[in-house]
């Protein structure tokens, strides 16, 4: 009975929090002038953010309350006990396996499978900024960047090994990042089992919890988990795991964390300001445990990356920098906002399937923390618990864009503790039966532990793709069908021909502009953008509107696309004076439509 009761807390938790829902409202804003979904119905975008919480926490903490009342006899008062952590040479080997067959599934991809055509509005946001980086000579002053400058100039660490950019080249890098990203966590996973106070069961849990885990990072989901923007914040969890376990007091691996807290940001707005955010939360435990060679040599990494960048960076970049930074921050809920659905209701599947994991994924983590009969130590305790706060400090965009993709796209994380937990406790249950105890005697033998771990993980990468093998003998040849294909196989005919006559149109000028939320046209026409504005979302009223007029006054563009296939933004209206501007001074030259170009006057 006590055990159930913690439980019965945390259904009437659940829905206590899915009536009270729609009663956790904020008055909204009516000086904002930023048009949506949220200004359209009238809602505070902090709305979604503190009923997600609500919804989280308060379950969990009825859940945390009764499970310490009622299990008192099993509750572990040592929470805080360290103990030593020791490295295990077959879970080394799997390590190692696993990320061999990482790269050989790599290299057995079909990149016939990734030559479609350009999305011209999300492609083109990474394909032009680069454009601008390379043309301009200039950073912040010449790009208003959309995800952040290293995001969306990404294509310039592949400039440099392929000696070309194209949209072919991007794309394969965004699949060497889902491949990077299966690397790291392949690297996390061991971390966390390696912290465990286990014994002859860590190869098992091991290798069930990292096949588990690389699923999340899928090279032919369109949308996958643990998508290509993310391996970022894996690269950083992977430093501070190694700061965490670690026997010695790494003073290197934290100075270099505290870097992140500006190396994040010059990645991606959101990300960096998520990382900078469980920084806070790393400090906060290195204090409450009394590391503090720690605590103060992450201090000094983050001061340090900061105290640099306001040297080496000139002022007007620095300044563009914070403005956009904080326009970001600003705009974005309002600008891309949708309304997430109250659980339970009507259209709701999905997004209340992501808060139930979520809070689930928080209760086994409770479990862990506090059972007697999992006296683990206080690292592998934190390192669940970082990844905890992690995916729900992630879901914040799940919480404002709360379409399909963006809840798919933050579930990467709780379902890594979702996976591990149930790997755990499988484990721990089949640990109770004789014959789980002689397959450990089994593979106590290297050579039959490395065999079957091999034929497993072969039919593991390969279990639809056989026939890739083929592929890994001849990379160089596949790979040069996704990197030297020309730009105009990814394109539509009617946009190649639109593409053609533009860039004959505008042969003798400098510089484009769109007025449109077709992002791709400066780089296929091979030119930078006349303002620093290349993505139309970011022209706002009373933010924006007035810099990008005063620019287009000052580089006077013979022509500007006005309207194209795609508008999504545009419609919205978020920049009249602009667009009333563009009016006055140009008229219209050519109806190609959907495209149409305008000629100043």
């Amino acid at each position: 009975m006590k055990k159930t009761i913690p439980w019965l807390f945390l259904i009437l938790g659940i829905i206590f929090s899915t009536v009270i829902w729609g009663y956790i409202s904020l008055t909204y804003d009516y000086s904002n002038t930023i048009n949506g979904e949220y200004s359209l119905k009238k809602i505070n975008p902090l709305n979604d953010t503190l009923r997600g919480l609500f919804f989280i926490f308060f379950p969990l903490f009825l859940y945390f309350l009764t499970f310490i009342k009622f299990n008192n006899e099993s509750i572990n008062t040592k929470i805080f006990q360290s103990k030593n952590i020791t490295s295990n040479k077959n879970v080394d080997y799997l390590c190692i396996i696993l990320i061999i067959f990482s790269f050989l599934e790599f290299y057995s991809l079909d990149y016939k499978n990734f030559l479609g055509d350009l999305d011209v509005h999300h492609e083109g946001t990474f394909l032009t900024a680069q454009l601008n980086f390379f043309s301009k000579g200039q950073i912040w002053t010449g790009t208003f960047f959309d995800y952040g400058f290293l995001g969306n100039s990404i294509g310039i660490f592949f400039n440099y090994f392929f000696d070309d950019y194209s949209i072919g080249t991007q794309r394969f890098f965004f699949e060497f990042l889902i491949l990077l990203n299966k690397i790291l966590v392949i690297l996390i996973c061991r971390k966390i089992i390696i912290s465990l106070d286990l014994t002859n069961k860590k190869e098992v849990l091991f290798l069930i919890f990292s096949l588990s885990s690389i699923t999340l990072a899928s090279f032919y989901d369109p949308v996958p988990p643990l998508h290509s923007r993310i391996f970022i914040y894996l690269i950083f969890t992977l430093l501070i795991f190694n700061v965490i376990t670690s026997k010695k007091n790494n003073l290197f691996l934290s100075f270099l964390s505290g870097f992140f807290s500006l190396f994040s940001i010059l990645f991606y707005w959101d990300i960096g300001t998520y990382i900078n955010v469980l920084l806070l939360i790393l400090l906060t435990y290195l204090f409450i445990v009394k590391k503090f060679i720690n605590f103060y040599w992450i201090i000094f990494g983050i001061l340090s990356s900061w105290l640099l960048f306001f040297i080496f960076i000139p002022n007007n970049e620095i300044e563009e920098f914070f403005n956009q930074y904080v326009f970001i921050l600003n705009i974005s809920d309002y600008l891309v906002g949708i309304e997430f659905p109250q659980p339970f209701s009507d259209g709701s599947t999905r997004h209340t399937k992501a808060l139930l994991l979520i809070i689930f994924s928080g209760v086994f983590l409770i479990n862990y923390i506090f059972n007697k009969l999992k006296n683990e130590s206080i690292e592998s305790k934190f390192l669940l618990f970082f990844i905890f706060i992690s995916s729900i400090v992630f879901f914040k965009s799940g919480l404002t864009r709360s379409d399909a993709p963006h809840i798919k796209y933050t579930s990467g994380l709780y379902m890594i503790l979702i996976f591990f937990f149930i790997s755990y406790y499988l484990i721990n249950f089949l640990s109770n039966f004789n014959f789980f105890f002689k397959i450990n005697i089994l593979l106590e033998k290297k050579s039959i532990f490395l065999t079957l771990s091999i034929i497993i993980c072969f039919l593991f990468f390969f279990q639809n793709n056989y026939l890739g093998l083929f592929n890994i003998f001849n990379p160089n040849k596949n790979f040069q069908m996704i990197t030297k294909i020309d730009d105009k196989k990814f394109l539509k005919n009617d946009y190649y021909e639109f593409i053609e006559i533009y860039k004959d149109l505008i042969k003798d000028d400098s510089c484009v502009q769109q007025f449109t939320d077709d992002n791709a046209i400066p780089y296929l026409v091979k030119k930078p953008t006349c303002t620093k504005y290349y993505v139309n979302a970011h022209i706002i009223q009373n933010w924006t509107e007035n810099n990008f007029i005063e620019e287009l006054k000052e580089s006077k563009p013979n022509y500007i696309v006005y309207s194209s296939e795609i508008n999504w933004f545009k419609i919205k209206n978020n920049a009249p004076n602009a667009d009333k501007f563009i009016i006055d001074n140009y008229f219209l030259y050519k109806d190609l439509s959907p495209w149409t170009i305008y000629k100043k006057r």
